[in-house]
């Protein structure tokens, strides 16, 4: 939590952090403003011991005032006139910087967080160095320390995620709704406006979302058939439904200005399923609750792969423990963590050194699936989980797992 970033300081050895905003999003940035401040580019000092100090525009300084951080403008710093004073604008930056945490008082071991051109930045830290030899730029841990801040949230965040979840249920409410509501021509689904097809069914949710303030930054799956067997294909606008084909809808949308995400996986087909398919979804829909079951305080989340893999293995099915190159059957990592970003820490796969533990606080989420895109199949479900502060595990997700749509007869 914001809380524990002092003493995360205080552990790794560092003296202050320096956050950078440009008008590039940065999570960390909005993650210390808080994610109603509406901040286009700043500057956060967090002093250890000390609090942050923020340097913002003038033209902001309402949303800067609602940080309750110590406040100066860019104006203070005489920014435009160190821009016109040094000979290009990595110098400036860099001198900047310097007069910043210089009449601050930081000095020793520094962590610089932020997004931007990666290449500007990484000359604007050299010359910065060079400016002040009393400051060591340090390399971070992993997770990183914002990253290790973030992965446990607070009940005002998780309140914030069950918003956004709670559109996301009105959303595969209404595709269950446009899907029942047409009927089979064949083996395609049509209704009053015509042949339903995957963009119709993603401009509807997108409605949704959009009634609600919430943005898509990541984009959305809505997958059929074959795409469905590949995890990240997003779908093609221009296919019209069929009966009986898996259609995978992975939803991730975020509150508008920078908040939180949700993220939910459900996997639907029109009219009667298969007998393969039927057999797909009960499989992935007990592996998922064989997680959730088993899910405890303190374990190491690396574990949960495993045991997925193990649950798959049993039943038939090649996993990425047996073959990390592997295409078909289950092909990816259980989960990750959610908030600020659709991929944040804990993760639930990853490599086996992975460190991280279920955690009080954790919100995360888990995500079996199996997928035969040479069959034309793929299905995945997900949910999200919260390990609550008392040692328990609420599952955030309300969208029932029915696989099977029925058109109007």
């Amino acid at each position: 939590m914001r809380a524990d970033i002092d003493s995360l300081l205080g552990e790794r050895g560092i003296e202050a952090a320096v956050v950078v905003k440009t008008e590039t999003p940065n999570p960390t940035f909005t993650y210390l403003t808080g994610p109603g401040c509406h901040l286009t580019v700043g500057l956060i000092v967090w002093r250890r011991d000390r609090g942050g100090h923020l340097v913002h525009s003038k033209m902001e300084r309402d949303g800067a005032a609602a940080t309750g951080f110590e406040l100066s403008d860019f104006s203070r710093w005489s920014y435009r006139k160190i821009l016109e004073e040094e000979p290009t604008p990595v110098a400036g930056y860099a001198r900047f910087l310097d007069e910043v945490t210089r009449e601050l008082g930081v000095t020793g071991r520094i962590l610089v967080e932020g997004t931007g051109p990666l290449g500007q930045f990484h000359h604007i830290l050299r010359r910065l160095v060079e400016r002040r030899p009393d400051l060591e730029i340090v390399e971070d841990r992993d997770p990183s320390l914002f990253l290790q801040a973030r992965l446990s949230k607070d009940e005002s965040e998780v309140a914030e995620v069950r918003k956004v979840g709670a559109v996301c249920t009105r959303a595969y409410a209404r595709v269950r709704e446009v899907i029942g509501a047409g009927r089979l021509e064949g083996k395609k689904l049509r209704d009053a406006e015509g042949y339903v097809t995957i963009g119709r069914l993603r401009r509807e949710i997108r409605r949704i979302f959009f009634e609600a303030g919430l943005l898509e930054p990541e984009g959305n799956v809505v997958a059929m058939g074959r795409d469905a067997g590949v995890p990240h294909n997003v779908g093609n606008d221009d296919d019209v439904l069929l009966e009986g084909a898996p259609i995978v809808i992975d939803l991730f949308p975020a509150q508008a200005g920078g908040g939180y995400y949700f993220d939910v996986t459900r996997t639907y087909c029109v009219g009667r399923a298969t007998d393969e398919l039927r057999e797909l979804h009960r499989c992935v829909q007990d592996s998922l609750q064989d997680a959730l079951d088993a899910f405890e305080p303190g374990a190491r989340c690396r574990s949960y792969q495993d045991r997925v893999c193990e649950f798959f293995e049993k039943r038939g099915h090649r996993t990425t423990r047996q073959d990390d190159s592997l295409q078909e059957g289950y092909i990816h990592g259980l989960g990750h963590g959610i908030g600020l970003e659709v991929h944040e820490r804990p993760l639930l796969g990853g490599p086996t050194t992975n460190p991280d533990r279920l955690e009080p606080g954790s919100l995360f989420t888990v995500e079996p699936g199996l997928y035969y895109p040479s069959r034309g199949l793929g299905v995945r479900l997900e949910d999200i989980v919260y390990a609550r502060p008392d040692g328990t595990f609420e599952n955030l997700t309300t969208i029932p797992y029915d696989l099977e749509v029925a058109p109007a007869s």
